[in-house]
């Protein structure tokens, strides 16, 4: 229950914000449609307040959120006194109740897996470790000020990037800054950490831009009813907006929701001959695209700009386009100047992008993909001859909008022309670099995905054969309509059953984490956490303490020599000093152990070891036969340690233990987990090699996996022994 009711009240809190401006700023004829274009004003005015405080002296959004709800407040007073909030607020709810079904029938179904997973709030991710940036990010501005050089934040050694040196500037210049801004200061109004919004923001950023795709559906394509509900479903339910969500890619949502408000206005303003009358939402777009997802600023008016540059072509209206042109110009400029850093960190931005392959591969996405007709929920297509099909289906209905349209009114059917060919040209480009650059396929979904919503308008063509005068004409559009809505139910259903079973999620052993920051012992540490993922929530739960990086770990946290204190470790493989006091236990998962140079020993797994498997607090890793360990000795004298394994067999066998190409000891390693003594050994100075060999061949489980497997082991420890071995 805890996550629907945090999702319903950051979606609440953003209208709160956003009511008063848009009633007053919005043109009349749009007025009653404020509940559409709330929450973008709401975003980009909380937004701006988060980016004035983070400039001023102050130490963070705890120090100033609730002051600040005034400014809402106030604007709403304003609204009602001028009569505005009566005369297009009050009474205006045009059209709320479909798109108010549909946005609580996504909400449930985005939210229903992450509640099932656990009772209380947290976030989950299918494979991008993006969450825990951006709530580092969230942390950084709910608690600190600017000038603050607390523990990481103090050291430019390890968070420079291009012409940022502290980790606060890289948020305000390079990363994704409104994200991080909302989650903290809802998470002051709410009460509640990062950790429990930062998962449901992304469901929320997609709530709101479901009635601005119904709102551009309706004003392009004329569109209503039924028709403007299912096309609006295929939105609401799309997999390329649940994959955005479900790996937390937060910036990407802001920028569909810009794009859309930009293509709106744009639209808008041709129709109703007044461009200036829209500068407010033009304005809004450029803030939260600015903020959120700044790399989208040289092409968020593709579809728009084209269809402009087509409308005043045929229909010549040269001067109204420029005008229209005019206002943008000057609503960019006027985000320009509160958001200066913003811009001037975009020619740093793409060079990064030169400079790091970012993402990961995503199947090629052709026009039935980027409707949302995929198979599964890693976006593969379906079958060849099912995928041709439904290409067919697309490509026909786009073809078949076009025509119907050029017989009513040709911008219309320009927008339905041209809000898919601007696109389509960027995507053909991203995927031929697939051929030279790996991650290509990845910025070729980011363009589908956040040009969907227009891409879905363009392609809505068997939307508004549903509407035309001929019997069979609407029978064949209503049954591509629902059976391209039940294809994208279909996908959606195989998110709903990934996210039940996230992989990635933030659980109590890395919560537990942050009271790390509160203990006297520790001054520093050495990121020495094999899991990504937990690293990077590590990072996020302990920025008061300085942090070292063995690698590159994110933009922000550069590999350095390690100069903390203490190494933070989550490797089953524990080497504990002679003194109980250099060794802390933090749960089962982590340890800590204190940088001494009498007795140190370095430990890492190598050849031999399955990646980590959980189950409740239990953690294990499966062995194929022969497991190696690399021990390095970096004192000038023999080190003597003790050895014990905590490990089961998948049969009975004895284990051995080989140092150096000795054999050392042996025991036998039942079907039970226990410890297991292998007594006492040496290393010499230097780098030795432990093996843990399993006498009985591996051999797959019974349950049909593949693997071969010979020993699961819960946890390897060297106690060094401290009598005379220096």
């Amino acid at each position: 229950m805890w996550f629907y009711l945090l999702a319903a009240g950051l979606l609440l809190h953003t209208y709160f914000w956003g009511l008063g401006l848009a009633w007053l700023t919005l043109p009349r004829v749009w007025r009653r449609w404020w509940w559409i274009f709330a929450p973008g004003y709401g975003l980009a005015l909380q937004s701006t307040v988060v980016w004035v405080g983070a400039h001023l002296p102050l130490a963070g959004t705890q120090a100033y959120a609730w002051v600040a709800e005034i400014i809402p407040a106030a604007l709403m007073l304003l609204a009602w006194s001028r009569g505005a909030a009566w005369r297009g607020g009050m009474r205006g709810l045009a059209g709320v109740a479909g798109a108010t079904m549909l946005v609580v029938l996504a909400g449930w179904f985005l939210l229903a897996p992450m509640a099932a997973t656990a009772s209380k709030p947290t976030t989950l991710s299918l494979g991008s470790c993006d969450a825990a940036d951006y709530a580092a990010g969230a942390r950084v501005m709910r608690e600190f000020a600017r000038d603050d050089r607390t523990g990481f934040l103090g050291l430019p050694e390890v968070t420079r990037v291009r012409s940022t040196e502290y980790f606060y500037d890289f948020w305000l210049r390079l990363n994704h800054f409104t994200p991080s801004a909302f989650i903290a200061y809802g998470g002051v109004i709410l009460d509640v950490p990062a950790h429990e919004l930062t998962g449901l923001t992304g469901v929320v950023f997609h709530l709101m831009n479901v009635p601005l795709l119904l709102f551009l559906a309706r004003l392009a394509l004329g569109l209503k009813g039924k028709a403007l509900l299912l096309l609006t479903g295929l939105m609401a339910f799309s997999p390329l907006q649940t994959y955005a969500i479900d790996q937390c890619a937060l910036g990407q949502l802001l920028a569909t929701q810009a794009v859309l408000l930009l293509t709106v206005v744009v639209y808008g303003a041709v129709r109703m001959r007044r461009p200036w009358s829209l500068a407010a939402p033009a304005t809004v777009a450029f803030c939260i695209l600015a903020g959120g997802y700044n790399l989208f600023l040289p092409v968020c008016l593709a579809p728009a700009g084209g269809w402009l540059l087509a409308q005043a072509a045929v229909g010549k209206r040269w001067r109204l386009s420029l005008r229209v042109v005019l206002m943008l110009a000057g609503t960019l400029g006027v985000s320009a100047l509160v958001f200066w850093t913003r811009f001037a960190g975009l020619i740093e931005r793409f060079s990064l992008f030169e400079e790091y392959n970012f993402g990961w591969p995503i199947p090629r996405l052709t026009p039935e993909g980027w409707v949302g007709l995929v198979s599964d929920a890693g976006l593969h297509p379906w079958p060849a001859g099912l995928r041709i099909l439904l290409l067919g289906v697309v490509a026909t209905g786009w073809l078949l909008g076009v025509l119907l349209l050029w017989w009513r009114q040709r911008a219309r059917a320009l927008a339905a022309l041209m809000f898919v060919v601007p696109v389509a040209m960027g995507w053909a480009i991203l995927d031929r670099e697939t051929l030279t650059r790996a991650n290509a396929s990845y910025d070729a979904y980011k363009i589908a995905s956040v040009f969907q919503g227009v891409l879905l308008v363009g392609l809505g063509g068997w939307f508004v054969a549903m509407q035309d005068r001929r019997r069979w004409l609407r029978l064949a559009g209503a049954c591509a309509g629902v059976g391209m809505l039940l294809a994208v139910l279909v996908a959606g259903a195989r998110f709903y059953r990934a996210m039940r079973q996230a992989p990635l999620r933030v659980d109590r052993s890395l919560l537990e984490l942050g009271r790390l920051e509160a203990d006297a012992r520790i001054g520093s540490l050495n990121m020495r956490v094999e899991d990504f993922w937990a690293r990077m929530w590590a990072n996020a739960l302990l920025l008061r303490k300085p942090q070292y990086f063995v690698t590159h770990s994110y933009e922000g946290r550069l590999d350095t020599p390690l100069r903390g204190e203490w190494d933070l470790s989550d490797s089953l493989v524990k080497v504990m000093p002679p003194s109980p006091a250099d060794f802390i236990v933090c749960n089962e998962r982590f340890h800590l152990v204190r940088v001494v140079k009498e007795g140190r020993l370095l430990v890492q797994p190598a050849e031999g070891w399955y990646e980590p498997e959980r189950e409740d607090r239990r953690i294990w890793r499966w062995t194929s036969g022969e497991a190696r360990l690399v021990v390095r000795n970096p004192t000038e004298a023999p080190v003597r340690f003790r050895l014990t394994v905590q490990a089961r067999a998948l049969d009975v066998q004895p284990v051995q233990i080989v140092l150096n190409g000795r054999e050392q000891a042996q025991r036998t390693v039942g079907l039970t987990m226990g410890s297991h003594d292998f007594g006492e050994m040496q290393v010499p100075p230097g780098e030795s090699v432990l093996l843990l060999r399993g006498t009985a061949p591996a051999r797959p489980p019974e349950n049909g996996e593949s693997r071969s497997l010979s020993l699961a082991v819960e946890g390897v420890v060297l106690q060094v022994l401290g009598d005379g071995n220096l």
